[in-house]
């Protein structure tokens, strides 16, 4: 029961796990806006400047339209050039965004496995109840061994995803080291 309620609220608990997960995902995503901007203020800065000049039929008027920067020559080398100098926090980026889906996968995991742990003992028992309680057959040692089974199943699922959540914590850390105070 214990487990229970300590892993089956996702509210309070997973926001306070997940804090750590999202200061750093804010502050990497803070940084690749910032590279990304500041690779791409000249472009755009220097958009207005150039015209193009439309002539009428005539000769006489023309109108004078900005060359759109995004379609540019130098607007691909800028985003290029971001890209190669910022790789490495892209990268960072997309695996820490991947990291915090599989923890909470395996948060909810962990919630489901102790729901449904405590739901099937608790229908093993009452079937045991009733069965040899109430109805006075006699109940085979057998039984009592097989009604161990959901709680060993629930049991190995559960290390099994701790150990997988305790890993992504740790990769967490390491990334955490370079973008965000631990």
């Amino acid at each position: 029961m214990t487990g229970y309620y300590w892993y089956s609220d996702r509210s309070e608990r997973f926001e306070k796990s997940l804090k750590g997960f999202t200061d750093t995902l804010h502050e990497l995503v803070r940084q690749v806006a910032v590279g990304l901007a500041e690779h791409l203020r000249p472009v755009l800065e220097n958009a207005g400047s150039v015209k193009s000049f439309i002539l009428d039929p005539n000769g006489n008027n023309f109108q004078q339209n900005p060359i759109n920067p995004v379609g540019s020559e130098a607007y691909r080398e800028a985003i290029m050039s971001f890209a190669q100098s910022h790789a490495i926090s892209i990268v960072n980026l997309k695996c820490l965004i991947q990291m915090r889906d599989r923890w909470l996968f395996w948060a909810r995991v962990m919630s489901w496995t102790i729901l449904l742990t405590l739901a099937a003992e608790g229908a093993i028992a009452a079937w045991i109840l009733i069965i040899g309680k109430m109805m006075s057959w006699p109940i085979e040692f057998s039984n009592g061994i097989c009604s161990l089974l959901p709680a060993l199943a629930g049991f190995v699922i559960l290390v099994g995803a701790a150990i997988r959540m305790t890993v992504l914590h740790d990769q967490f850390v390491e990334l955490r080291k370079q973008y965000a105070n631990p």
